[in-house]
């Protein structure tokens, strides 16, 4: 499974080059693109996302990043894959509502590219996970970006 994140977040508090802001959830997503050998795969999206980024921008290798999805929001576009995606088999979104990703530090490659190392917890299971991201941030004002939009890309197996 192939899992992305497109945030947009908003400036919320802000401290000797440290900013943190909410993710916007009526502007971002967590997709996923999920195969196997049996099917061609297909594409799904969380539509109830919600999360925090915090960017340093004097150690940036403290910027943290905290996102969860609803797991019941999944959206396959088929009504009957998302009932059988959510059910137990799968992501169990009656037992385990919240599919979360939280960063426990990051490494900067260069401006706006970087790679999240940190925990995902899907179906009561926790596990490490590496996320490699791009940052943009837009609408600059006298204090920093207003807008911060944020990618990320990881790819995990079920198996594992």
């Amino acid at each position: 499974m192939t899992s992305g994140t497109g945030t947009r977040s908003r400036a919320m508090e802000r401290a000797a080059g440290v900013a943190t802001y909410l993710i916007d959830p009526d502007d971002s997503s967590v997709s996923l693109h999920a195969r196997s050998l049996a099917s061609a795969g297909f594409r799904g999206v969380f539509r109830h996302v919600a999360g925090t980024l915090t960017l340093d921008r004097e150690r940036p290798e403290r910027t943290a990043f905290a996102v969860y999805a609803t797991a019941s929001s999944l959206d396959t576009g088929s009504e009957e894959r998302d009932a059988r995606m959510c059910g137990a088999a799968f992501l169990d979104a009656g037992r385990h509502p919240l599919v979360s990703f939280w960063s426990s530090s990051a490494e900067v490659h260069h401006a706006g590219l970087f790679r999240l190392v940190g925990n995902l917890s899907l179906r009561g299971i926790t596990q490490p996970l590496v996320v490699d991201a791009v940052r943009h941030e837009r609408a600059h004002g006298p204090q920093g970006p207003e807008f911060v939009t944020v990618a990320g890309r990881s790819v995990l197996k079920r198996s594992e």
